[in-house]
Parts: structure tokens; C-alpha cells; sequence
């Protein structure tokens, strides 16, 4: 294990005990977890998908029923603090788990959290017939109350029985432990926790977790769209619903209004149910649909118009125009058929109707690409005055990706727009894990109201942001990377005499090596079907 930690960044790092490092069982098996046993390293009994997780609690079990001691102890912090609920909740649901897929197994929670929230016949029906070992019957009957996407038990699919076979009233026993959380704690909480547990479980190949937004950037995002009327709301690329929730939630809670329309399109059916079962355990009665992304060539035809825009697309986007982008009706320029960015921050644009506002999540090196169609676009869009904002995030706020993000705040075209502001946050906000950074609530608080007091008319007085006016960002090639415009105070020197400016561009450049980088990556991943 200790070699590993050395190999993997994302190892779990050892705790102390006595002045001896051990590693904690659960950490290491979740780390195995993404770690799927090739075909021909199979061992006799383990199914084609198993993963090393797997083997390593099945072998663990074995050496600790064993009566010859064990040689790597299991330390007592693997224990979980009685008071912590989400912990023991987690960590019952990994026991009970298994060998099944985490993507089966998650849908399977998730509907079961979703379904016990509602109560009704549904749930008594669908724990009676667990209990009764009636498995394959409940397990369709919860798909079709929660219109969840779970493997048919009827059909050779490996999950579905070999986790029905394995022992029909274990699933019993699953929905005893969800209906227990859910009684203490109510099923918002639980489904928005488990979510991003599972999302981090099934780490970056997770393909949730490319349209999961941690709940901290969300609520940076509505911050920082500050939706305040009972609005139409929109994400063209809503995943599992999150922003459009967070959106919603905010809006009924400063108008003290409700209904108004919220929609959202999701791009496949695992997402759309996903989708579903959260925004109406939140209350949001949501117009979903589901658009294969090739479709994003045709969205800038779209009629409808929003007063909020509210969406997290997948980065670098590569493949996404089945045709030539250049057919479309783009108002600033057709895409480069090998990133979609710009085609997301214009069809964001195209969506709002007069007096609308839009915060869109964009890879960083959208706001400084040299890609002559990228910077054609970026200069068209600042000079019609639609690019209201940049905030520049800290890295390893994502599962997904470790580079940072940047939010952008766009308006219908503006001709009087005779400024932009840029806040630098790239700093903020404190490591949780050894590989994962969260945003404070006094982060979103400061970077909110930065915004706010900006809109207002007032001069940003906070050492994090500035207004730059049009021209001066004309003279810079209309590159909007934030940490451009915005001096750190003071301009210290490093120790080999390089100032914080000069050592902030080098990591500018990174940034985007980093993030063509991932695109190229994820474009072989998929061309390898992963």
C-alpha cells in the first residue's frame, strides 16, 4: 500500500496510530473499486466486471476469520463516530454491496432513496416483496416508480443476477438502512450525499460525474447569477439536476414565489432519471428531455428564451458536431469542430430573452485560447457587449478534472456595456481530501456579493476583483483570463527572484497544456470505448 501511495496521487494518504501509519480499509477498497480485473486475470468465481475492490474485501474477510493474526491490523478509525450519520449510512451500504457494478448499485440506492421519500404504496410494495425474496419483482416494480434505468432481472444481465442471486433479502436489508437515514435526516440530504458519494466512487471514468457539479461550485454559480424573480430557468446540460435545484430553490426562497418554469435537457436516459428524482425531491416540478450532444449543432435555432441560464457542460468538448459547425447560424463564429466550448457559451447567450442573465462553467482555457476561431468568437461576444463577467475558481474542485474552472456571467447583446468585471478566486476555498478542494460558504458569500455590488454600480473594493474597461481589454487581444487583469497585492517576489506575475503566467500556460492535455485523453478513452 505504501508503494501504491507512492505511485497514485489519488491513494488514500495513512493515518497515525501510536506513531505507526496505517491505511483505512474503507478508503482503500473505494480506491479499488475503479479498478476493473482484466478478463484474463479472473480468478475462479469472479465475474467478468469485478473489480479489485472486490477481491480485496472478500480476501480481507477471510484473513480476518482466519484464526492466525493478521498481518496489517485494521485500525479502529475504520470505526465511524456513531454521531456521524452519513458515514455510517455510507458505510453500510458499502458492506452491503457486494461485487455490483457501482453504477447499477447507485441507481439502485438513488431509486430507493427517491421512492422511500414519496412513501405511498410504492415503497410498502416494493419492501414487501424484498423481504418476501420476491427480488426481480420489486426490482421492476421500483423501476417503474422511479423510472429509473436498472438492468431487467430477467434478462442475463451479470449485475442484476448476480446481485439477485447472491441473496434476494440483502436487498431488504439495503432498503432498511435507506428508510432509517431517510427518517432521520429526510431525502433531500440524503439523495444530494449519496449522489456525490457515488460520484466520487466511481472517480474520473465515472460518466455521472462529467455532468456532476459539487454542491459548493453550485451554490458559487447561483451566487453568482443571483436569480431573483420568479424567472424562467434553463440548463441545456442539466446532468442530474443539480444547478437547476440550486436555482430554484434560491429564487422561491428570495421571491417567496412558486411555480415558474424550470427546464432542462440531460444526454441519456441514466441522467434524465437522475435528474427527475432529484428536482422532485426538492420540490421542482421540471420540464426534462433527453438530446443526444451531436444535437448542440442545431441548438442555436432554438426559440425559446429564458431569463436564467444556469449550466455546467462538459469541458473541451471534442466530436460534438456530427456535420460541419460551420453550417450553423452562429452569431459570432462557428466553433472549431474539435472543442464545443464556444458553442455552449453562444447557444447560452441565444436562450436569454431581454434583460436575462447566464452563468455558464467553461474550462480556463476558453477565456485565453489562441485558436483563431476561439478568440474571434471571444472578441465578437465582448464587443456586443455580452460577457458581463469572468471569475476565475480554484483547481481540484471537480472529480472529474484537477484543473480550474472559470464561471462566466453573459447578458443578451449590450451596446452600452462599456466594462467587464474579473474576479480572481482562484485561491480560495480549502482542501477536504488529499485530491479535492471545496469552496467555503464565506467564499460564495464574498464572490456574490462582488458581483452584486458590481451590478449595483459600485467600484469592486475587494482585492479579488476589478472592472477593466472594453478598450483596455481590446489591447490585450481580448484575452478574459481573470488572473490577467486582477494584481495580487502585494506583487511579492518567489525565492528565485521570479514576481508572483511572471510565476501566474507560467501556470496559465500549464493550465491549458494541462487541459488539451485531458481533452486529447478523453478523446482516446472514448475512441478505445471507455
Amino acid at each position: 500500500m505504501t508503494n501504491w501511495e507512492r505511485r497514485h496521487r489519488d491513494f488514500p494518504s495513512p493515518v497515525s496510530i501510536g506513531g505507526e501509519e496505517f491505511f483505512e480499509v474503507l478508503a482503500v477498497g473505494a480506491w479499488l473499486d475503479r479498478r476493473m480485473i482484466a478478463s484474463n486475470a479472473l480468478m475462479a468465481g469472479e465475474p467478468v466486471g469485478s473489480t479489485y475492490g472486490a477481491r480485496f474485501r472478500r480476501n480481507l474477510a477471510g484473513r480476518l476469520d482466519d484464526e492466525r493474526p493478521v498481518s496489517v491490523p485494521v485500525p479502529s478509525c475504520t470505526t465511524p463516530d456513531p454521531s456521524d450519520d452519513e458515514n455510517v449510512l455510507w458505510e453500510e451500504l458499502m458492506r452491503l454491496r457486494g461485487p455490483a457494478d457501482v453504477a447499477w448499485y447507485r441507481d439502485l440506492v438513488l431509486s430507493l432513496v427517491y421512492l422511500r421519500a414519496h412513501e405511498g404504496d410504492g415503497w410498502a410494495a416494493v419492501t414487501r416483496d424484498f423481504r418476501t425474496g420476491e427480488g426481480a419483482r420489486a426490482l421492476r416494480r421500483l423501476a417503474l416508480e422511479t423510472q429509473a434505468i436498472l438492468p431487467d432481472p430477467g434478462t442475463p444481465d451479470r449485475y442484476a443476477t448476480h446481485t439477485l442471486n447472491r441473496s434476494g433479502h440483502e436487498l431488504a436489508d439495503i432498503a432498511d438502512a435507506v428508510e432509517r437515514a431517510i427518517d432521520n435526516r429526510g431525502g433531500v440530504k440524503i439523495f444530494r450525499e449519496l449522489l456525490g458519494r457515488f460520484t466520487a466512487l466511481e472517480g474520473q471514468r465515472g460518466k455521472v460525474g462529467d455532468f456532476y457539479t459539487p454542491e459548493s461550485v453550485a451554490h458559487a454559480l447561483v451566487g453568482a447569477l443571483s436569480p431573483d424573480l420568479p424567472e424562467a430557468i434553463y440548463d441545456p446540460a442539466c446532468g442530474t439536476g443539480g444547478l437547476l435545484a440550486a436555482t430554484a430553490t434560491h429564487i422561491q426562497q428570495v421571491s417567496g414565489q412558486a411555480p415558474f418554469p424550470v427546464r432542462g435537457d440531460t444526454f441519456d436516459a441514466r441522467s434524465f432519471a437522475l435528474a427527475r428524482m432529484n428536482l422532485m425531491l426538492h420540490g421542482v416540478d421540471a420540464e426534462l428531455a433527453t438530446r443526444p450532444v451531436h444535437e448542440l449543432c442545431e441548438m442555436p435555432r432554438s426559440r425559446s428564451r429564458f431569463g436564467y441560464v444556469i449550466t455546467n457542460p462538459p469541458f473541451n468538448m471534442s466530436d460534438w458536431c456530427p456535420g460541419n459547425p460551420d453550417h450553423g447560424p452562429w452569431p459570432y463564429g462557428a466553433p472549431p469542430a474539435h472543442n464545443a466550448n464556444f458553442a455552449w457559451l453562444q447557444h447560452a447567450v441565444g436562450l436569454l430573452a431581454r434583460g436575462g442573465r447566464a452563468a455558464v462553467i467553461m474550462a480556463p482555457n476558453a477565456a485565453f485560447s489562441q485558436n483563431e476561431r476561439e478568440r474571434v468568437i471571444r472578441a465578437g461576444m465582448v464587443k456586443d457587449g455580452c460577457v458581463e463577467g469572468v471569475i476565475a475558481l480554484p483547481p481540484q474542485l471537480f472529480l472529474s478534472t484537477a484543473v480550474p474552472v472559470t464561471i462566466w456571467l453573459l447578458t443578451p447583446p449590450n451596446p452600452s456595456r462599456e466594462e467587464i468585471l474579473f474576479v480572481d478566486a482562484s485561491a480560495t476555498g480549502r482542501m477536504v481530501t488529499r485530491t479535492r478542494r471545496e469552496l467555503g460558504a464565506d467564499d460564495i458569500r464574498e464572490m456574490g456579493d462582488i458581483v452584486a455590488r458590481w451590478r449595483r454600480g459600485e467600484e469592486p473594493d475587494s482585492a479579488l476583483a476589478t472592472s477593466v474597461p472594453l478598450r483596455d481589454i481590446r489591447d490585450q487581444d481580448y484575452n478574459l483570463n481573470p488572473r490577467k487583469y486582477v494584481v495580487p497585492s502585494p506583487v511579492a517576489a518567489s525565492g528565485d527572484g521570479q514576481t508572483v506575475e511572471v510565476l501566474r503566467r507560467k501556470l496559465d500556460c500549464l493550465h491549458v497544456r494541462a487541459a488539451e492535455a485531458d481533452a486529447r485523453a478523453e478523446h482516446e478513452l472514448r475512441r478505445l470505448g471507455w
